[in-house]
């Protein structure tokens, strides 16, 4: 069994979603967990006390990701009460939605980037310097299936921010190399949350029947690949991108 007892985790954007299936994966091996949210604050609650039932460890605490002020004192918070942060997980990611790209604002592209590179980047900011002075540090950012191959149609603004998200994370795992820090991604498959819930079911079926497995990804499949990216398992993979996608990308 993956043992994560010395590690200090913080997962953004895990009140909900495949966020809080990291959250519990990662708190199901004894790591001490950060379940961050903006607004969901019941849900992120909810999370906690799951996990404290189940005799993990664990806090709430809010944070906007796409500021620096925030997420200097969420970083705070966790050195307080749990230590340094030793595992990162940036899985905080704006709604998708369909537009195209004539009918596209620029302020569309800005707000996707903020919530994918900005908070990333505000993130790691805050976490890295304690990580490279103890020469230990995981850094997971989630990005989408989508950032291999054709993407679908009317989705330039999420697609994109994605895409540069995968890479910030491959530079930042050449600079951070040297310091033992490993950065990955997980790229996953369609996936059935809150974000997607106005997606109808009948494209959510046609998805799923174009994969190898004839299934969509779930939640818990990201956690997987997150735990495993983050235990001693991966100690030799950096700045890999793992697709957890039903054998869609192969």
């Amino acid at each position: 069994m993956i043992n994560l007892e010395n590690e200090i985790a913080i997962v953004t954007g895990s009140g909900r979603g495949a966020g809080a299936d990291i959250a519990r994966k990662l708190a199901a091996c004894r790591c001490r967990v950060i379940v961050n949210y903006n607004q969901s604050r019941e849900k992120a609650e909810n999370v906690v006390s799951e996990i404290q039932q189940a005799g993990g460890t664990a806090m709430a605490v809010k944070a906007d990701v796409t500021r620096i002020d925030e997420v200097n004192k969420m970083v705070e918070t966790t050195a307080k009460a749990f230590g340094n942060p030793t595992i990162l997980i940036n899985n905080a990611s704006s709604s998708m939605i369909s537009k195209k790209i004539a009918k596209t604002d620029w302020s569309d592209f800005q707000s996707c980037f903020n919530m994918a590179i900005q908070s990333a980047f505000n993130c790691c900011g805050a976490i890295t310097p304690a990580m490279m002075k103890n020469r230990k540090g995981k850094i997971v950012n989630i990005i989408t299936q989508y950032s291999f191959g054709v993407p679908p149609t009317a989705m330039a603004t999420y697609v994109t921010a994605k895409y540069a998200l995968v890479g910030f994370s491959k530079c930042l795992a050449v600079e951070l190399a040297p310091f033992g820090i490993q950065v990955n991604m997980v790229s996953p498959g369609f996936t059935e949350t809150d974000l997607t819930s106005h997606i109808p079911d009948s494209f959510k079926q046609s998805i799923a029947g174009q994969t190898p497995l004839k299934r969509n990804t779930q939640c818990a499949d990201t956690a997987n690949a997150v735990l495993y990216l983050v235990s001693d398992l991966a100690s030799s993979v950096t700045g890999v991108n793992l697709p957890v996608c039903g054998g869609s990308i192969m």
